[in-house]
């Protein structure tokens, strides 16, 4: 059963793996995506299932992608959980490092804790040396103290990246927008900026830019009450670009300016070309009410002026119009999206249980293969205990055999003996068989032999299979502190010798094992009597070698002898 549990979990750990590896692939991919399409970059992260299954790195990178998307699309990241996890982990990569207070500013911006957001930027100014970086941070400070409208201090950040080493075309952004901001404040310094980047821009070659400044330049200019200058920005738009001369937005500007320099004829043409321009982009599918309502405005004044009734009855049904059209469009969203929120629930759902069946089918193929495994293995197992059993028998058997042919002997030379002296002269041979019959006589087994029938020979070798097989513990049978003098008063003191030596660094097993040594026992008989296999005895007796200063291979008895 614990190898069926082992295969299991090997399998599993490979799908998952598996599983896990493809999506840290996807999630790389969109690394390359994340600046130049983030709306793909969100669907890809969003089709990745069982993100549960995905290593730390892999769910970091994951949740710092999606993030950085959302950032790039001017989306909320309140809702980014584990945004903070994510900046935390990369920001110990230089790589990523800028963007971590990058996103961080943002995260705290959106949850409108501006001041925090400022001394992150701070943070990252005085962490990062690279140029470039610093720039985006500084760009982004400049960009909250113009949300809050604070652009006095948006100005001088402005002009700080200004000193860095800026391209031309980023010179003519950054000069762009100082002029935006001065005008915002009413500085008419702001002008000299616009100027500036409109050069810029022209020298740039980018001439789409250098209009776009323009007309932003104009749009202040009018609003400051300089009509004939504002409208000679956008003839001049006109002539760089004359494919934008005639759009609606263009001609709705000029056509307010001639209103207020009380051109009415002027106003009226610009007025008719914006009404044409703005019903063809209305037919491409580029309606702006903004735009509606300007155009609407100035025919309302263009009416009056002209001694016509004031009717806003068109521009009201206009509305109405947008608004139906608006509430049948989230009508028609919130239906696709409970039928997008169905059908995937049913996939879902029919996933899982795809999956079910696959974790079914893998678990009933591990367990038969488990099973099949696991019953050799019993099997096996059963065989070579069974053989075990039956050698330790052998030489059980075979130990008692050789203490009762010295039984007699013993006796009779346990006769003559008079004296300790006379004992000590013994020959080791016999005492080694002496102490075997000792050793013998406690484990049960001349008693048993002494009262078994000889017709009752299997039960005695049954009694003796328990001793081998462990069935019967010699820690119940044999009482070492009796042995322990024999092995004294025969081996010269050498129970009382290994004590004194090494008594603190031998456990007791060990202890026994070197008595059974120095009375002949092999390494198997050692296995029978302490009921341990033979590589225990080995392993132990390598351990043994270590703790007394054997060299390996050496005799542990002779060794021990050596140190009188």
């Amino acid at each position: 059963m614990k190898l069926t549990r082992v295969l299991l979990l090997i399998l599993i750990s490979a799908l998952l793996s598996c599983n896990g590896n493809r999506s840290a692939n996807i999630i790389s991919d969109t690394d390359s995506l994340v600046k130049t399409n983030p709306k793909q970059v969100l669907t890809i992260l969003d089709s990745i299932e069982n993100t549960s299954n995905l290593g730390e790195k892999e769910r970091l990178h994951l949740v710092w992608n999606r993030a950085l998307a959302h950032q790039a699309l001017g989306m909320s990241m309140v809702e980014d959980e584990q945004l903070q996890e994510a900046i935390a982990y990369f920001r110990e990569d230089k790589e990523k490092q800028a963007d971590s207070y990058l996103l961080e500013a943002s995260y705290l911006n959106w949850a409108g804790k501006d001041e925090d957001a400022i001394k992150t930027i701070e943070k990252g100014i005085a962490a990062i040396s690279d140029s470039a970086k610093r720039v985006q941070l500084l760009a982004a400070k400049a960009s909250i103290f113009e949300h809050q409208r604070k652009y006095d201090q948006t100005v001088n950040v402005l002009k700080e990246i200004l000193k860095s080493g800026l391209t031309k075309r980023e010179q003519a952004i950054f000069n762009y927008k100082i002029g935006l901001n001065l005008s915002l404040m009413g500085d008419s310094q702001s002008e000299q900026f616009y100027e500036k980047s409109i050069q810029q821009a022209m020298e740039n070659r980018d001439t789409a830019m250098a209009c776009e400044f323009m007309r932003n330049h104009a749009d202040y200019l009018a609003n400051n009450g300089q009509y004939r200058r504002s409208n000679d920005i956008y003839h001049r738009i006109g002539r760089i670009l004359p494919q934008v001369a005639e759009l609606s937005a263009i001609q709705m500007a000029m056509a307010g300016n001639y209103i207020n320099l009380h051109r009415l004829d002027s106003a009226r043409i610009c007025h008719d070309k914006a009404t044409k321009s703005e019903t063809e982009l209305d037919a491409q599918g580029f309606t702006d009410i903004a735009r509606k309502a300007e155009l609407e405005q100035e025919r309302v004044i263009l009416d009056y002026t002209d001694g016509k009734a004031v009717s806003f009855v068109d521009f009201a049904r206009y509305c109405d119009s947008i608004t139906m059209d608006m509430q049948m469009k989230e009508n028609t969203s919130t239906r696709r999206l409970e039928a997008k929120n169905r059908l995937q629930t049913a996939n879902y759902e029919l996933k899982l249980n795809q999956q079910r069946m696959g974790w079914l089918l893998s678990v009933a193929t591990l367990l038969l293969i488990g099973g099949g495994i696991g019953g050799w293995l019993y099997r096996r197992n059963k065989i070579k205990q069974s053989a075990e059993a039956e050698d330790r028998i052998d030489t059980l058997a075979r130990m008692l055999e050789e203490a009762q042919k010295t039984i007699a002997e013993e006796e009779s030379d346990m006769k003559s003996i008079s004296n300790k002296a006379d004992e000590l002269e013994r020959p080791k041979s016999d005492d080694d068989a002496f102490f075997k019959k000792i050793l013998l006589q406690q484990l049960g087994i001349i008693r048993l032999v002494a009262s078994t029938p000889t017709n009752q020979n299997q039960a005695l070798l049954k009694r003796i299979s328990g001793i081998s097989g462990g069935e019967i513990p010699t820690n119940s049978l044999l009482v070492w502190s009796d042995l322990y003098p024999v092995i004294d008063r025969l081996y010269d003191n050498f129970h009382s010798r290994l004590m004194e030596q090494y008594g603190d660094a031998l456990t007791e097993k060990e202890e026994q094992i070197c008595c059974l040594l120095c009375a002949g026992f092999s390494t198997k008989e050692i296995g029978v009597i302490t009921q341990q296999s033979d590589a225990t005895i080995y392993v132990r007796k390598t351990s043994i070698r270590k703790k007394i200063g054997a060299a390996e291979g050496q005799d542990i008895v002779a060794c021990v002898n050596e140190q009188r």
